[in-house]
């Protein structure tokens, strides 16, 4: 006897992330100066720190859209200033997604500033309820890759809204 199984098909849809805090705009990943966020960027020198930053007028990480964050996070891994976790979660944005899984609201702007900080800190808790599953290596994966999204976006941020025009780096160690 052949008996059949089936199952309903589960859909891949997904509403955009709810950001509870959206007008948050600095958290404990905040960058106040030039050195800083140049570390977190591995980025150095006068005319590299110029380049990334004229790449970056126009953008605002406290509004902006999943289209945006994407190519952001895309020119910063092929020019090897982030890993592939924490590109995956710029290219991920607000994380809508129809019900075959494909993106939606790629153009809707958000706040990354909040979402990242914000699901840094979902994950944290998760953590410390679930030890278990926090032990796992994807849990830390992804861990890792929210808080390298925290402090870039947060660079990133502090690059776009220098008001200083010469930001140069300090060459002392």
């Amino acid at each position: 006897m052949n008996v059949k199984i089936t199952s309903p098909i589960m859909s891949k849809q997904a509403d955009a992330y709810v950001i509870k805090n959206p007008k948050e705009t600095q958290n404990a990943h905040t960058i106040t100066n030039t050195d800083e966020a140049a570390r977190i960027l591995n980025v150095s020198g006068e005319a590299s720190i110029n380049e990334l930053k004229n790449f970056l007028k126009g953008y605002d990480l406290t509004s902006i859209s999943t289209n945006e964050l994407a190519k952001i996070g895309s020119k910063l891994q092929e020019s090897g200033l982030i890993d592939r976790g924490v590109a995956a979660q710029f290219v991920s944005g607000n994380m809508a997604c129809d019900s075959n899984g494909q993106q939606t609201d790629k153009d809707v702007k958000f706040n990354a500033i909040a979402m990242f900080n914000q699901m840094l800190t979902e994950n944290q808790d998760y953590a410390r309820a679930n030890p278990a599953s926090a032990a796992q290596d994807s849990f830390k994966y992804v861990t890792q890759a929210l808080l390298g999204a925290n402090k870039v976006t947060n660079a990133l941020s502090y690059f776009a809204h220098s008001s200083q025009n010469n930001l140069s780096v300090s060459e002392r160690a």
